[in-house]
């Protein structure tokens, strides 16, 4: 299903590309029925719109890097992300970020192999680590969420400082998000909220 839809935005895109030729080579060809959907996935395919992607298991978000590849698009995260450890090589290898909670797993089947070291090993792996939370209180205090996933790592010998552990809250975020060369970082230029 997913590797249809790609196809068919790469055939929408086509039949875009042909009628704008034609229209400038000054002939009069009929406009192409629009379709939002394909037209979003076309934004995607063009680079316009970064792809954030609800995955919890190791092997759905394998997956869909190789349909990312297939397709040459980007996914900027895996949100839940309970098993990025997992293929974290592969995470860095491919610039895709991921979403994670500190210490949320178990709790239905497809984060059932989630570890709370997840954050830290992403990291230590040279992957882009995100703490994050869909919880009304925990997104208040995601400093106390990397808090936690920092000292999980620490307890089994993953030695992160806290400064670079702040990046999973800040530069990291940004990155995902394809902002960072205009926050995420304390640096000249930016924007920045600092307290």
């Amino acid at each position: 299903g997913y590797r249809q839809a790609w196809a068919d935005a790469q055939d929408y895109m086509e039949k875009w590309a042909r009628y704008e030729a034609d229209h400038k080579a000054g002939k009069n060809p009929n406009a192409p029925k629009r379709d939002l959907k394909l037209e979003t996935l076309a934004g995607v395919l063009n680079g316009e719109i970064i792809v954030h992607m609800h995955c919890y298991r190791a092997d759905d978000m394998g997956t869909m890097l190789d349909v990312m590849k297939e397709f040459d698009y980007q996914i900027g995260s895996f949100h839940h992300a309970v098993e990025s450890y997992k293929i974290a090589d592969r995470l860095a290898e491919n610039n895709v970020c991921s979403s994670m909670w500190a210490d949320w797993w178990g709790f239905k089947m497809e984060a059932y192999d989630g570890i709370k070291e997840n954050i830290p090993m992403v990291h230590q792996a040279n992957a882009c680590a995100i703490v994050h939370s869909d919880s009304d209180t925990g997104i208040q205090r995601l400093n106390q969420e990397a808090a936690k996933a920092w000292a999980d790592g620490k307890r089994v010998g993953i030695d992160i400082s806290q400064a670079d552990a702040w990046q999973w809250l800040s530069a990291n975020p940004a990155k995902s998000l394809g902002i960072f060369d205009k926050t995420g970082s304390l640096e000249v230029g930016k924007n920045a909220d600092v307290v």
